[in-house]
């Protein structure tokens, strides 16, 4: 090494243009179909694990009787079922505003399928220990600390699973190339600070399950509810907006995002292969005989 290089060395590290750079994060960024897919089956196998909690009355008394009897798992499933299928319709709502995903969006995704996966559990922890007695009207306010721990252990998933999807949410309208365009980073933060709100109402309910856990629970059912609405009409905005019904507020400028014509015929594949995944499932725990005591169901 000459002399002279050495010197300018010497001086200070070597500076890298800003293309270099730009295309040094660029070369950090991963395509979303991975991410999809992946994402995608898991939903479809969480979702597909809660109706295995719903169990088949095999006792002697009448089958109305038995199906009353099992009535807290079939809530804990219709609050599990609209939980999941609200965050799938949001993440397929975030993907859609994205042309790419950086490492640390994958994470959060992965945390985020960490919670929803765990759902099936907690549901049935729900289901098996909330309300195990005969309830009746005045022991509505009444509970032991079995369904209190029950209750909040379940309102805890909740309230992760929702916290990660804001956390993605966020993280893709803040990170530069990672979203659309301009106005795709507007729509996420937008996206974002609604869901940061949800997800507080339901930390809010999972703190009112420490002292009311039937009242905590009819506040998760409505939160979830809510999760499940709230994409749809984001999604019907947003075609409106793409097809220039509804100008951009100030800017008189149309939202214009990649994957636009393409976004129904992928929800409605992605939501058909979920849907036949369950049936599949389904007819071959119908044929598997189940021994309960003395007695088998076929």
């Amino acid at each position: 090494m000459s002399w002279s290089i050495r010197r300018r060395l010497a001086r200070g590290p070597v500076r890298t243009s800003p293309s270099a750079e730009r295309a040094g994060d660029q070369d950090r960024l991963l395509p979303i179909s991975r991410l999809e897919a992946f994402s995608d089956g898991v939903f479809a196998i969480a979702i597909t694990l809660l109706v295995l909690e719903l169990h088949v009355p095999t006792g002697h008394e009448a089958l109305a009787k038995g199906l009353e009897h099992e009535w807290p798992r079939y809530l804990g499933y219709f609050v599990s079922f609209a939980f999941i299928g609200g965050v799938w319709i949001a993440h397929s709502t975030l993907t859609r505003f994205i042309k790419a995903a950086d490492p640390d969006l994958m994470r959060l995704n992965l945390m985020l399928l960490l919670f929803v996966s765990f759902l099936p559990f907690t549901t049935a922890i729900a289901a098996t220990h909330l309300f195990a007695s005969n309830l009746t009207l005045h022991e509505v306010t009444v509970s032991t600390s079995t369904e209190r721990v029950a209750t909040v252990v379940f309102g805890l998933n909740l309230t992760l699973a929702a916290l990660m999807i804001y956390l993605m949410l966020r993280h893709a309208g803040r990170t530069p190339d990672v979203a659309a365009n301009d106005l795709a980073e507007e729509e996420l933060r937008a996206f974002a600070r609604e869901r940061r709100s949800a997800m507080l109402l339901q930390a809010s309910a999972t703190v009112v399950g420490a002292f009311l856990p039937l009242t905590a629970v009819v506040f998760y059912l409505a939160v979830s509810i809510f999760f499940f609405l709230n994409p749809l009409q984001h999604l019907r905005t947003r075609a409106h907006r793409a097809a220039g019904i509804t100008p951009t507020a100030g800017s008189g400028r149309t939202l214009t995002l990649p994957h636009d014509q393409e976004l129904c015929a992928r929800l409605d594949m992605s939501f058909c292969a979920a849907c036949m995944y369950r049936l599949v499932v389904t007819a071959s725990l119908l044929q598997t005989p189940v021994v309960t005591g003395s007695n088998s169901w076929r």
